[in-house]
């Protein structure tokens, strides 16, 4: 849906636009599993381990009651994640983004989607939205990660599902993805396996990070 931000007449500010990816193997959609906002885009997970990013463009006027302002969606990247379903999907920071995938039930093809390659079936894969490569694959967890977070001082979070019951903390995420940065364009994306373990949580649906109103570097993890 479209919205302007208009609520003096709602009928008349949203309008449907239907976005349905070219797939082969049949013409039903596959059901998005997730959604993010980054950076003023729209990335959508699918079951089919498809990510596609996309963004607005309002046209050139003042829009008014009968003639509302233009709006045309462009679609940035595509792609996939083959024999995988998202299961969650996080910013890290700038153009990077944690994809965390779990086995999927459908096999079909994305088309003119980047085939993306998949190592570590539950792994969390860190993509380059711009170059649409991988970076770095976080692999310590024993069931599919559930949910994830990033932390003011570089690092992140991440959670399992109930097979696994753990929240682990991956220390300078950031540093060690951009110390190998220039390294993995041709050569395969490093896998990390080494995380903490937060001792309390346990199996947890979800992470928020809460930083010190007093602008300390200080923060809590809810």
């Amino acid at each position: 849906w479209h919205y302007n931000g208009n609520l003096g007449n709602v009928s008349s500010q949203l309008r449907q636009d239907v976005v349905l990816p070219d797939v082969v193997g049949g013409t039903e959609a596959p059901e998005v599993t997730k959604l993010l906002d980054m950076n003023g885009k729209l990335v959508c997970g699918d079951a089919l381990g498809g990510l596609r990013i996309f963004e607005w463009v309002t046209g050139s006027g003042e829009p008014n009651n009968n003639h509302p302002r233009s709006i045309s969606r462009r679609q940035c990247a595509t792609m996939q994640f083959g024999g995988c379903s998202i299961a969650c999907i996080e910013q890290v920071e700038g153009q990077l983004m944690a994809v965390s995938v779990e086995p999927g039930q459908d096999s079909r093809t994305l088309i003119s989607a980047t085939s993306l390659p998949v190592t570590r079936r539950r792994g969390v894969y860190i993509v380059d939205t711009e170059q649409v490569t991988i970076k770095a694959v976080l692999d310590a967890h024993t069931d599919t990660v559930r949910c994830m977070c990033t932390l003011p001082d570089g690092g992140m979070l991440t959670a399992g599902g109930k097979m696994d019951a753990t929240v682990r903390v991956w220390d300078s995420l950031v540093d060690k993805i951009k110390a190998d940065y220039d390294n993995v364009v041709d050569e395969e994306a490093r896998v990390m396996t080494e995380a903490r373990i937060m001792k309390q949580p346990g199996y947890v649906f979800d992470l928020k990070v809460l930083p010190d109103s007093n602008g300390s570097g200080v923060y809590a993890v809810a």
